[in-house]
């Protein structure tokens, strides 16, 4: 025999692979374990006492210029047509340092006193309620990898959404609506925004509109059955995943489907009901300027998202519509943009509050990056490059600091200089606002826990808690 094997080499080789085995049996255990408590939206108890029941993420996607709208830099005018004092870095390469004052005026607004754009009428009557980052970065430059940055807080898919985990860890108060709802449109990575990714399907984001007769895609039962023939084939349908779960207890798809066939019989008449804003007073509906021409679309999606929540939804995602991308004619095209949202959002927090639901409801408002001081070339109509480096957010309700400014740019708005802050900051900051650890909200994915904010440095902000 060439190449005998001794006993000790035996042994050794042997044990090795007796312990892969146990090893494999105990993660596959472990595996089946937390898989088989997952498939469940019914409300769970926080780690901790928490500030909000909901979150309204209204999601700005394409770059919202934060410096012509909320943060106002006078600085600007003093170098307008001019280079920049110091080097100002876009995309491109030897890119353009010709500074560009916002061509907009800005008015100090209530008791923070406050400057806010007159392009926001509306968001001038309510920024007291508001709470600003306004030293927001991000190590992304381009859209697509700076929003999956913004909502799953990674650079490049295949992570689960913010609301996903949020919904994972809390449940829904509502068994007969999803947990995790979007609405609208605008990012650039698509329904991505919104998906569950590798946690369990039943935590992704259920795509809904504000049309009356077909919220949900397909949520109607057709012309031609009677609700006993749904009955009925419900009843075989369960029967068949029933014996189809029995063969595959760890399948979660099929928990997945399961679950969703039993929620959508209960969304045909909950969905419904709360998509009809008819039922709203014509004072509530004139608020939102639901019938308005450029601004009834965005109107109408807010006053949707306050019924959802009030209805137990936990986690509804409003997605701010395409445009923002304002590379160039930004003064031809920002007024329009600010139009389409400055009601809806602006009467959600007035609404909000009027209704003592602000109290425990976080409304949070962001893009994925803002705009740079400098045009990004010279032109008839010019316009700004993303800027990753210092741009502004804001939040409000839920226990946080009404009025109050965490943070702070340089003189353009270029860069963030002071509490600068980052997508993992705020990830961490809203799961603390719902009474999540954001380090205990684990997910085991490849022999790991993984979570929201991974390995990223991450902060409570605590600053702006009341």
């Amino acid at each position: 025999m060439t190449n005998p094997v001794s006993r000790r080499e035996a042994l050794r080789t042997a044990a090795t692979g007796f312990g892969g085995m146990a090893l494999s049996s105990m993660l596959a255990w472990s595996a089946g374990q937390d898989r088989a408590r997952l498939y469940d939206l019914k409300s769970k108890q926080p780690h901790f006492a928490p500030k909000a029941k909901n979150v309204i993420f209204l999601y700005i996607g394409g770059g919202p210029s934060t410096i012509d709208m909320f943060d106002p830099k006078p600085v600007l005018r003093k170098f307008d047509g001019k280079p920049a004092p110091f080097e100002i870095k876009g995309r491109a390469l030897n890119g353009s340092q010709q500074v560009m004052a916002s061509p907009w005026e800005f008015t100090r607004c209530g008791a923070s006193g406050r400057e806010v754009s007159n392009l926001l009428p509306h968001f001038q009557k309510v920024v007291d309620k508001v709470t600003f980052v306004r030293s927001m970065t991000t190590d992304r430059i381009d859209h697509s990898t700076a929003q999956f940055t913004l909502v799953t807080g990674r650079g490049f898919t295949g992570f689960p959404a913010l609301g996903s985990w949020v919904s994972y860890a809390l449940g829904t108060e509502n068994q007969n609506l999803p947990a995790f709802i979007a609405m609208g449109d605008g990012a650039t990575i698509g329904p991505r925004a919104h998906a569950s990714a590798w946690l369990p399907p039943v935590f992704c984001g259920t795509s809904m509109q504000a049309d009356q007769q077909a919220p949900i895609y397909d949520i109607k039962r057709p012309e031609n059955m009677t609700a006993e023939k749904q009955s009925r084939l419900l009843d075989l349908v369960k029967q068949l995943n029933q014996e189809q779960k029995r063969e595959h207890p760890l399948d979660q798809e099929l928990e997945a489907r399961i679950a969703n066939y039993e929620l959508a019989a209960r969304m045909q008449l909950e969905a419904i009901k709360v998509a009809d804003l008819s039922r709203e007073s014509e004072a509530t509906r004139k608020l939102y300027g639901i019938d308005q021409p450029g601004s009834g679309g965005f109107g109408r999606l807010c006053l949707q998202a306050r019924r959802l929540v009030e209805s137990g939804v936990r986690f509804v995602q409003v997605y701010g519509g395409g445009g923002w991308d304002t590379h160039s004619n930004i003064q031809g095209q920002l007024p329009g943009l600010c139009q389409r949202i400055d009601q809806g959002m602006s009467a959600l927090l007035a609404d909000l509050d009027q209704r003592g639901m602000l109290k425990e409801t976080l409304v949070v408002w962001s893009g994925e990056f803002g705009r740079l001081p400098t045009i990004e070339a010279a032109s008839a109509q010019p316009g700004r490059d993303h800027n990753p480096y210092g741009f502004s957010m804001w939040m409000a309700g839920a226990g946080l600091k009404s009025g109050f400014d965490l943070g702070t740019s340089d003189e353009l708005g270029y860069a963030a200089v002071e509490s600068k802050s980052g997508h993992s900051d705020v990830h961490a900051t809203i799961q603390h606002l719902l009474g999540i650890d954001y380090r205990r909200n684990t997910f085991l994915y490849e022999g790991r826990n993984e979570s929201l904010v991974g390995v990223t440095p991450a902060r409570v902000l605590k600053e702006l808690l009341a």
